[in-house]
This record gives C-alpha cells, sequence and structure tokens, in this order.
C-alpha cells in the first residue's frame, strides 16, 4: 500500500514537473524574442534617431525586469498566493505583449505611424517587465515546492529538479533565437504575434497543473514577521544584554529575543548571511551581460545573418553541459569522495567566467587587428553601415562554451541554494533578492562602461569601448572586468568557507549543519 502511495506520488510529482518546465520554456520563448528584436526596433525607422541605442535599452529593459523580481517574489510571500502571484504575472505578460504587437502593427503601415508605435512599445515593454518580475521569481519555486518535504532524497529531488528546470529555460531561449528571432527580421509582426502566443500557452499550461496536480498553495507567508524582527532588535540596542558568540550583528540581532520569537531572529541572521554573497553575483551579472555584448555580425562573411544567432552557442553548450554534469560529473565526484557543496559550484563557476571574459578578449585584439589590415567588408546592419571583420564568428564559441558552463555551475546551483537555504517563510523574495542582483548587473555594466570610456578618454582623448568596437580597445576592458571578476571570486571563496548550512522544514530551523566542508549540494 505503501509503496503504491509512493508510486502515486511520484507521477504527479513528475507531472507538475513537466508542466511548470514548459510554462517556463513557453515564457522564455517570449522574453528572449522580445529581447532579440529589441536593437532592431531601436534603430528602425520607426524609433527616434537621438535614441537609437540597442545596447542601453537591452540593459535598461533587462535591469527593470529583473529588479521587479524581488516585488514579486514579496508578493508571493506575504500579500497573495505564490500560484496566484504567477497566474496574475503572466495576464500582465500577456497584456503586455499585445501592446508590442500592436506597436508593430503601426511600425509596419506605409508611412509609419510613429507617434503611435513609439508610446505603445515603451509601454508593451514596461508591461512585460512587471509579468518578468512576478513569474520568473516564483515560478521554479512553485515547481521545487511540489516535491514532499520528508522525502528520503530530497536534496537530490530538488537538485534534479533544478537542473533541468533550467535546461527548459534554454530550450525556449534556443528556440526563440533559431526561430521567433528570424521570423522577426523578416515579418516583425509574425514574430510579435508568435511571442504573445507563446505567453498565452505558458499560462493556459500553467492552469492545466492545477487540474488536481499540483500541492495546496501554501498561501501567505509571515515574511513581515521578519522585518519586525529588525525593527525590535534596533528599538532595543540601547540596552545590556549579555556579549554573544560571533560578530556585533549577531549580538545586535540577539537583543530581539526579548519579544521576538527565536527562529524570526534565525532567520534575520540567516537573510544577513546570504545577502553577503548575493552581492558578489553583481558583478558575475555584469560579466554576463558584458560577454553577450562583443558580436561578429556575420557568418563567415555572409551578408545578411545577423550574429545573434551566435547565442544559440550559448544555449547549445548549457543543454550538453547540464545532463554531462548531472548525470556524469557530480555522481563521479560523490564516488570519488570529493562531492562539490552548492558555493563551491558556484566559485568554480565564477571562475569559469573570467576565462570566458579573457577569451573575448583574445577574440577582440584578432577581430580589430583583421580590420585595421583591410580584411573587412561593409555590411549593413539595420540603418548602419559597418567595417566588418572577413572571418568567420565561430572564432567565439570558446568564450560561449566557457560561459555556458559557467551558468551552469553558478546559475543552476544559485536557485538551488536559494530554495534550500532561504528561510521558509521568505523564499520568494529571497529569490527575488538573488535575481535582484542579475538587474543590478546590467545597470552597474551600463555605470562600469561609461565610467571606463571616461577615463580612457581622459588619458588618450579617446573612448577604449565605443559604440564602434573597431575605433576603441575594448580588450582593455575585458581584461580589466576579468581582473575585477577574479578579486570577487576570492572573496566569494572567502565567504563560502565562513558560511554554515541551514535545513529547514516546515517553517523551522531544524538544524545548523556546520561549515561548508560538511555538506554536500
Amino acid at each position: 500500500m505503501a509503496g503504491q502511495q509512493n508510486d502515486a506520488r511520484f507521477s504527479r510529482v513528475f507531472k507538475t514537473s513537466i508542466i511548470i518546465g514548459l510554462s517556463e520554456l513557453c515564457e522564455r520563448v517570449a522574453y528572449y524574442g522580445i529581447v532579440s528584436n529589441m536593437a532592431l526596433f531601436t534603430t528602425s525607422h520607426c524609433f527616434p534617431r537621438p535614441y537609437n541605442q540597442p545596447s542601453m535599452f537591452i540593459y535598461i529593459f533587462t535591469g527593470f525586469a529583473y529588479v521587479l523580481t524581488m516585488v514579486g517574489g514579496w508578493l508571493a510571500d506575504a500579500v497573495i498566493s505564490r500560484f496566484w502571484t504567477i497566474l496574475g504575472s503572466l495576464a500582465v505578460y500577456f497584456v503586455g505583449t499585445m501592446f508590442l504587437v500592436v506597436s508593430s502593427f503601426y511600425c509596419g503601415e506605409s508611412p509609419p505611424e510613429v507617434h503611435l508605435s513609439v508610446p505603445l512599445y515603451i509601454t508593451g515593454l514596461c508591461l512585460v517587465a512587471v509579468g518578468t518580475g512576478g513569474s520568473k521569481s516564483n515560478l521554479g519555486l512553485y515547481g521545487a515546492k511540489q516535491f514532499p518535504e520528508h522525502s528520503e532524497n530530497l536534496d537530490q529531488q530538488l537538485n534534479t529538479f533544478f537542473h533541468w528546470y533550467y535546461w527548459c529555460i534554454n530550450v525556449g531561449a534556443a528556440i526563440s533565437v533559431l526561430g521567433v528571432a528570424y521570423l522577426q527580421e523578416i515579418h516583425p509582426l509574425g514574430g510579435y504575434v508568435v511571442i504573445c502566443a507563446a505567453v498565452l500557452l505558458s499560462g493556459l499550461v500553467f492552469i492545466v497543473g492545477k487540474c488536481g496536480w499540483y500541492e495546496p498553495d501554501e498561501g501567505q507567508e509571515q515574511v513581515l514577521s521578519i522585518v519586525r524582527g529588525i525593527v525590535s532588535a534596533s528599538r532595543r540596542a540601547s540596552r545590556p544584554v549579555h556579549r554573544a558568540p560571533g560578530g556585533c550583528l549577531e549580538r545586535w540581532l540577539d537583543r530581539a529575543n526579548e519579544s521576538r520569537a527565536r527562529e524570526e531572529v534565525d532567520d534575520v541572521k540567516q537573510l544577513f548571511s546570504l545577502l553577503w554573497i548575493f552581492l558578489c553575483f553583481i558583478l558575475y551579472f555584469t560579466l554576463n551581460s558584458q560577454s553577450q555584448r562583443l558580436r561578429l555580425p556575420t557568418f563567415g562573411g555572409t551578408e545578411g545573418t545577423d550574429g545573434v544567432f551566435l547565442n544559440v552557442f550559448n544555449e547549445a553548450t548549457i543543454l550538453l553541459t547540464i545532463p554531462i554534469m548531472h548525470w556524469l560529473v557530480y555522481p563521479w565526484m560523490a564516488r570519488v569522495g570529493r562531492e562539490l557543496t552548492s558555493l563551491e559550484r558556484i566559485g568554480i563557476g565564477m571562475i569559469l567566467s573570467v576565462a570566458s571574459m579573457i577569451a573575448a578578449a583574445l577574440v577582440e585584439v584578432y577581430r580589430r587587428e583583421q580590420v585595421l589590415n583591410g580584411n573587412f567588408f561593409i555590411q549593413q546592419i539595420s540603418n548602419h553601415k559597418i567595417h566588418a571583420a572577413d572571418m568567420t564568428v565561430f572564432v567565439q564559441v570558446p568564450q560561449f562554451l566557457l560561459s555556458g558552463m559557467s551558468e551552469v555551475m553558478t546559475l543552476i546551483t544559485g536557485q538551488y541554494f536559494v530554495y534550500t537555504q532561504a528561510p521558509m517563510r521568505a523564499k520568494g523574495t529571497v529569490m527575488g533578492l538573488l535575481l535582484l542582483m542579475w538587474g543590478l548587473g546590467n545597470y552597474f555594466s551600463l555605470g562600469l562602461s561609461a565610467l571606463f570610456n571616461a577615463i580612457s578618454y581622459k588619458m588618450t582623448g579617446k573612448q577604449w569601448f565605443p559604440l564602434e568596437l573597431n575605433d576603441g580597445r575594448a580588450e582593455w576592458f575585458f581584461l580589466f572586468l576579468a581582473a575585477f571578476m577574479l578579486l570577487n571570486t576570492v572573496f566569494f571563496l572567502f565567504l563560502a568557507t565562513r558560511y554554515k548550512y541551514k535545513t529547514y522544514r516546515s517553517h523551522r530551523l531544524l538544524d545548523d549543519v556546520g561549515t561548508a566542508e560538511d555538506v554536500p549540494a
């Protein structure tokens, strides 16, 4: 009888995992379709010429979407249930894509209705960002919540779920790059219709799981009690207290124990521990966004094939690396007695991102030498003519391989780490906090490149990282980022050696299982 119940539970969890993965896949098709087309639209005849800065728009949009993930996570934790947060966000997302469809329609008119197209486009992007914020921070958590808390191999099940959840994300990205982006180049309106349909399908697939497969939603959590714990500690800061072991932060928070439950104080301490680790992700996401900027525009000099399709190598690397790492590498390391902890995996991923940036710098040196030696041709990209190096874009494959492996080690493990280490009452908020670092990384990328250009202009009278890379020295910028990231990784590894892993079940901290050496991922 017990075996039949376990089989039924496994069947239900398997079905819900597939549903969550498919819903996320469809949503990512839409999201990356929008991002891939953004450069084309912002440099088209429909967009005002003074604002033809595609990189800036991509960074601002991506940053805005990921900043809002913390709001989406908080809504699910403290205001409404996670299910309705996800569904409501997808509804807003769908309305936003409808605005983009109408904008594309007016842009295709002869003459184009610019006074209608641009406002509709910006409004649509804002709504899409809001929808992304609510769904991105909660969908993966909702899928992980379907696994019974008291399963004997819960950690292994969660690890497997997050690996294949991220695999679905990148399947959606690959479909978008290979299919939607190409369709948008030849038929922009048709491309946006597909994007709109993808969001609708994502919502419908998610609703299907409500028909008897999902676990009952956890409902409203008491995330605000964590804030009250901080306020309580602050109010009692002037009172004498026994000198507790640990730093001044721990001693300050222990003052809240006079009136707050012990677990609330522990939750606050855990949030501060996670925040220090998450801060190291800002620079990682900065490198992640910058590594996507350098593109050779054509495949082997074939005019008309935009370099955006090179993104597929990054997605292909991730799609191949996930099963290799999950089925072969990680089990092998466990058998030989050297199972990596979550933070060790993330640290290795950060080192790979440094190697990816160095590879990008080497490619840029070779590319610019080709242009300076006259080995180039004139290529039309939207309304701009550029000197494109007559060389294959496949020289960028190494940096994409390193970047893809880095994502597998860092981002998948990061989501698993958040789910297992965040306080039960604030998982959505903490996941949103991690994704907030992604948004800040995009904004930091804008500010860092501007700062780098200002410094180089003051030193040499030229910008080293201009929009026209042939006029700059972009390799120095990439090497600067690599060195900065290396220092950031050293600091992260220092934090990792001091971090104490937690075990949460049913809203409670069961135990403190020690430092990084004590617990496998």
